[in-house]
């Protein structure tokens, strides 16, 4: 108990910022509603997936119920080889309640991160809590929600940069280990994008570094053995991962840079979004200005305490290097956030890694992160000294008057119906808004000055200190735009017990059904099992075989035979078929059809036999018959990859990529058997690999990092 209470005290600010975050996101903490959006129809089922084939006993290499197929294994957004997936997989299948445990710990990874990088730097736990807090339940987060490899690229931003930060400061090798093994788990659960926006971030803090120590030959070796331990640490724990996507890249849809379009450019951070830095409320309005980005994309709030402590900083640091440093960041990021509406980000798109990846709107992370730093800078002068300089003050009254003189203005561009029938959307937790900005603008500006008048009394009637007085404002601040913004962008109204209810009713074994059906059959609305919320990736639950699917990751043959309609003809034949004819560029839409060859003689499914075709974990199967002298094709409906392999009576035949994706092998003529068709890879080894290094590492690192964890068990044996 002594312990426990030593443990609280010295943690009270993590603990107290921990219990707002999961306090203001109560939806999902007390497992009343759902996330929303591609956390239900993306990330759920391929996790689902992945949980599914290990605890029945499979490697999850090939997912069949998604686009006829795609190497699962290998799909860098899927959780495959994050960590965080893997111990909720340890205690079951990964379903509703493991989706809202990850998105939940996410947000706390933020907060934490946050606070311990703050604490580093600033070296005060109070002002770590408030900016910890404030970054876990910014708009980068809230709003963005349901995207959750965009939150874990958010939030482990801030243990990845606290590590370098903390290796350069002390030159100690055990931080560089520690950024490691950080920058993997970034990898491994965030979107490719952040890694990539990362590595260049590392880039330049390491020019930075061996420029200012030029001229000092034993930091510069500290510096390269440094940097070469947190390059073998992270390549060693994302073996798996690294291999997996080299495999798979020559096949990928996605690495190839995207044309300089509307589709690459989609979702600026444009500048009528920069109202969300002090009126976050307003930019959920359905004002059409605010279309041009997605609504998971416009915000950019990180609370008015910060805000106000950014410009206090300005003003009494304006000159101080790290100030102008973190400005100039916050700026750049900003400007690349705009998207094509400035030249800067035509620019960048000719950089190495940029172009395979959209939404310009997620650069201002950067932004945002820089300026809490800021922020952090602005609450030490204050908290140190908790006296307004003439300066100050002007700012701050100047800053509460415009956001008086804001919504006096506003008020008279709406009505009091229009404000009640916010409010009541609200009460009734509506998904959408049907007012426009002024209403929102009104309501933010009301917000605003309660606020205002209740952190008032908390100082000066309840003698509040500066710390609770500010803690308490950003917690009432951010908790109520986060009320407002969770029914717009992180959940769903559907409730949490129905959805556990359905993953009670979901199928144990892979549907063997219809299979000798058109695969145009397999649409997902052939009776599935279903759930509001789920519109997408049904197929996946239910473990059947589909062409339809949602995911960013596919096969680029697939894509091919969408865009020159082989697919449609792919369609109508079943998912084992023997080719009838050739396909000739006038031929019309039928089954049968095969092309892509080099035709060696008569192509006929005349006396051929198809019998017990067999959908498995990594593998397909069927029993056939060619009677015909010579060799026929037999055609797998799945896309073509080239670590499958095929047997027929166990002897191995070569696997043709025909029909532009799909997979196509000869059977002998006079002739009868079993065709299997496997996949394996030897990444599987490396996953074994991977998750030892884990352990050890993390072994390590606890060890060295915390040794009085070590000391107080040998104490503990010890009096035993």
């Amino acid at each position: 108990m002594k312990n426990l209470l030593s443990f609280i005290q010295n943690h009270r600010y993590a603990i107290l910022m921990s219990a707002g975050i999961l306090i203001l996101l109560w939806p999902l903490t007390f497992f009343y509603n759902t996330p929303k959006w591609d956390n239900i129809s993306g990330f759920l089922p391929y996790r689902y997936f992945i949980s599914d084939a290990i605890w029945n006993g499979h490697f999850p290499y090939w997912n069949s119920f998604q686009h006829m197929g795609y190497p699962i294994y290998a799909d860098p957004q899927s959780g495959m080889w994050n960590p965080i997936t893997w111990l909720f997989i340890l205690f079951g299948k990964y379903t509703i309640t493991s989706l809202i445990l990850e998105i939940n710990l996410y947000f706390l990874l933020a907060g934490w991160g946050m606070y311990w990088f703050i604490t580093h730097f600033i070296g005060d736990k109070r002002i770590a809590a408030i900016i910890g807090f404030s970054y876990a339940l910014s708009g980068l987060m809230v709003s963005t929600a349901q995207i959750m490899v965009f939150i874990a690229g958010i939030a482990w931003l801030p243990w990845c940069l606290g590590a370098v930060y903390l290796f350069f400061q002390k030159f100690k090798y055990v931080y560089a280990i520690l950024t490691g093994f950080f920058i993997a788990l970034n990898t491994s659960s965030a979107s490719p994008a952040y890694t990539i926006i990362l590595i260049y971030i590392f880039l330049f803090v390491f020019i930075y570094y061996f420029w200012k120590y030029r001229k000092d030959v034993a930091t510069l070796k500290r510096i390269l053995l440094g940097g070469g331990s947190m390059l073998i640490t992270a390549i060693v724990l994302l073996l798996p991962y690294l291999v997996s996507g080299f495999e798979f890249a020559p096949y990928f849809n996605r690495l190839e840079r995207l044309p300089y379009s509307d589709y690459l450019l989609a979702n600026p951070f444009v500048p009528i979004d920069y109202i969300s830095f002090i009126f976050p409320y307003s930019v959920l309005s359905k004002t059409e200005s605010f279309t041009i980005t997605d609504i998971t994309l416009r915000s950019g709030y990180f609370g008015l305490v910060a805000f106000i402590f950014v410009l206090f900083a300005f003003t009494r640091n304006r000159m101080n290097k790290k100030v102008i440093i973190l400005c100039f960041i916050a700026f750049i990021g900003l400007i690349a956030a705009l998207g094509s509406y400035t030249p800067i980000y035509k620019i960048l798109y000719h950089l190495p890694g940029f172009g395979v990846f959209r939404h310009p709107s997620f650069f201002k992370t950067y932004s945002v992160f820089a300026l809490l730093i800021v922020a952090s800078i602005g609450l030490q002068n204050f908290l140190e000294k908790p006296i307004l300089t003439k300066r100050e003050k002007t700012i701050l009254y100047s800053f509460f008057s415009i956001i008086i003189l804001v919504g006096i203005l506003f008020y008279f561009r709406t009505s009091p119906t229009e404000i009640k029938n916010n409010l009541i959307d609200f009460l009734q937790r509506s998904e959408s808004s049907d007012q426009y900005m002024a209403t929102h603008l009104v309501i933010n500006c009301i917000i605003i000055i309660f606020i205002v008048g209740v952190c008032y009394i908390a100082k000066k009637l309840f003698q509040f200190s500066w710390f609770s007085t500010l803690f308490l404002f950003a917690f009432l601040d951010i908790g109520i735009q986060t009320q407002l913004s969770i029914p717009y962008t992180v959940t769903y109204s559907f409730k949490y017990a129905d959805y556990k209810q359905f993953f009670r009713t979901l199928p144990s074994d892979i549907s063997q059904e219809n299979l000798d059906y058109p695969m145009s059959y397999f649409n997902e609305s052939q009776g599935l099992k279903k759930i509001d919320g789920i519109w997408l990736n049904v197929s996946t639950f239910n473990k059947t075989i589909s062409f339809e699917g949602y995911n960013p990751c596919q096969i680029k043959y697939f894509e091919q035979a969408k865009i020159d309609s082989s697919l449609e003809f792919n369609l109508e034949n079943p998912l084992f078929y023997f080719a009838n004819k050739e396909k000739k560029p006038n031929s019309p839409l039928e089954p049968g059809l095969i092309w892509g060859i080099n035709n060696e003689g008569n192509i006929t499914s005349q006396n051929t036999t198809i019998h017990k075709p067999h959908v498995g974990y990594n593998s397909f199967s069927v029993e056939v018959q060619n009677q015909n002298p010579i060799p026929q094709w037999l055609i797998l409906n799945q896309n073509y990859y080239p670590q499958w392999k095929a047997y027929y009576n166990g002897k191995e035949l070569p696997i043709s990529r025909i029909n532009t994706h799909i997979m196509g092998i000869m059977i002998p003529g006079n002739s009868n058997g079993k065709v299997v068709y496997h996949i394996s890879s030897p990444v599987s080894y490396l996953g074994g690999i991977s998750i030892i290094a884990y352990l050890l590492v993390g072994s390590y690192l606890l060890i060295v990092l915390f040794p009085h964890l070590s000391r107080f068990r040998l104490c503990q044996k010890q009096q035993s």
